[in-house]
């Protein structure tokens, strides 16, 4: 396994024979740097660097942004382009609650493998905040399939339920961040 070292300014890990004269994160010195000894397995650590949950997270957060301002733009406009918004909320609405419903299972293996449970605090705040984001993303595809929602009221009623399933994104996006170098040693 290369040596590793990490930046005492910001806290970037990279292999030692790769860094050079500065901090490729942050750009201090290359005297920032001290010898870093990983607390984890290799293995599970390989499967962190796959990066499967912090990567999937943002199809349902890109999906619920989108559908949100286009649904507002969908009721204040009218014609061709209203028929095009349209479709494009129609079809991310029907892949919204497959794509949390994925990231919610990444982010299951992925807890635990980083604290070898699912039961840790954060975690269970996580997992209530994305039952919520899952179930806004269905009642978004329940009404993009069984409404016609070039009307402006339906888009204004699918910016409503978006709107909530953003602030589910972004909390969910929060707390993600403050576990993202968490990780337990063994």
């Amino acid at each position: 396994m290369p040596e590793m070292v990490i930046c005492k300014s910001c806290g970037f890990i990279m292999e030692k024979g790769k860094l050079r004269d500065t901090c490729p994160a942050c750009g201090v010195p290359a005297k920032m740097f001290l010898p870093h000894d990983e607390r984890i397995s290799p293995q599970r650590n390989k499967l962190l660097k796959l990066d499967m949950h912090p990567i999937l997270v943002h199809f349902p957060q890109a999906f619920t942004t989108t559908i949100f301002f286009l649904s507002l733009a969908g009721a204040a406009l009218h014609g061709p382009l209203s028929s095009i918004l349209d479709a494009t909320v129609l079809t991310l609405g029907v892949l919204l609650p497959f794509t949390i419903a994925l990231s919610f299972a990444s982010g299951l293996f992925d807890g635990k493998i980083r604290f070898r449970k699912v039961k840790t605090p954060l975690l269970q705040k996580k997992m209530a905040l994305g039952a919520i984001f899952f179930l806004l993303g269905c009642a978004i595809f329940a009404c993009v399939k069984m409404l016609p929602i070039t009307a402006p009221a339906h888009f204004l009623l699918i910016a409503g339920l978006s709107a909530p399933a953003l602030g589910c994104a972004a909390g969910l996006g929060r707390i993600g961040t403050s576990l993202l170098n968490a990780r337990f040693p063994g």
